[in-house]
């Protein structure tokens, strides 16, 4: 029987206009689908990540995250995991840490962008900017053309929401060879030029035919021909879907 962690149905047209969009077939550089809770929307950005994994591909669960460094950490932690070097971005870090005892007037023999690191290094907002370009610029380098899966928008507070719609997602989508794909109850609205570059997408309930397939992929012979039945009770929600399956003990002798 197969595992049931990595089954996957359905959401062929999303799937496939993912692949359109990492393959560069797609005017759309970014995918954002939008739902409610249940209907599907992790497993979709898995099955995407899963599928491009050779690609260069990044996931992040912003239901774990707190802080804004903490989504830089994660993608630089991942990138060393694929073995992409990041020089840049430890260069800005290690510079930023030290600064407190760096005595400004002993840089100015320095290179200037050291120097501007230093001397802005107090200013939150300009370090964070600092560190983000370093580790951007880097993963766009990557000659796989990387992937960027930001998970579970809406559990970010209003702060980290803000810097995802008006920082992260903007200077992601600024690097042409890089594909994003976000999912949420509620996803992010950007402004021009970047929103011209994202397609929305709304994730219906399943369908009889993809509870049909589920059932089928997971070798459950007894529940054959009722697939309508667990469709209706359940709303075609995914996730209401899963739960009742996820409970089912094939009787012995069958499957």
């Amino acid at each position: 029987m197969p595992n049931r962690e990595h089954v996957h149905v359905d959401r062929a047209e999303q799937l496939a206009r993912s692949a359109a969009v990492v393959d560069r077939s797609d005017e759309q550089q970014a995918l954002f689908f939008e739902g409610p809770e249940g209907i599907g929307k992790t497993s979709l950005l898995r099955e995407i990540y899963r599928r491009h994994a050779a690609t260069g591909v990044y996931y992040v669960d912003l239901e774990r995250v707190v802080e804004k460094d903490d989504v830089l950490r994660d993608l630089a932690r991942q990138a060393r995991r694929q073995d992409v070097p990041l020089p840049g971005y430890q260069a800005v870090r290690s510079q930023l840490a030290q600064s407190a005892t760096v005595n400004v007037h002993d840089m100015r023999a320095r290179n200037s962008t050291i120097q501007m690191v230093v001397n802005t290094s107090r200013d939150h907002r300009i370090q964070l900017e600092a560190k983000t370009d370093a580790l951007l610029d880097t993963l766009a380098g990557d000659a796989r053309s990387p992937v960027v899966c930001l998970d579970g928008f809406e559990h970010c507070e209003a702060p980290m929401r803000g810097w995802l719609g008006t920082e992260l997602l903007p200077e992601l989508l600024s690097r042409r060879g890089t594909s994003v794909f976000v999912a949420g109850r509620h996803v992010p609205s950007l402004a021009y030029p970047h929103v011209t570059a994202v397609r929305t997408l709304a994730l219906p309930p399943f369908g009889v035919d993809a509870v049909e397939e589920w059932i089928t992929t997971l070798g459950f012979d007894s529940l054959k021909g009722q697939a309508a039945k667990i469709h209706r009770s359940h709303d075609g929600v995914p996730g209401l879907i899963r739960e009742f399956l996820d409970l089912h003990i094939e009787p012995l002798g069958t499957g």
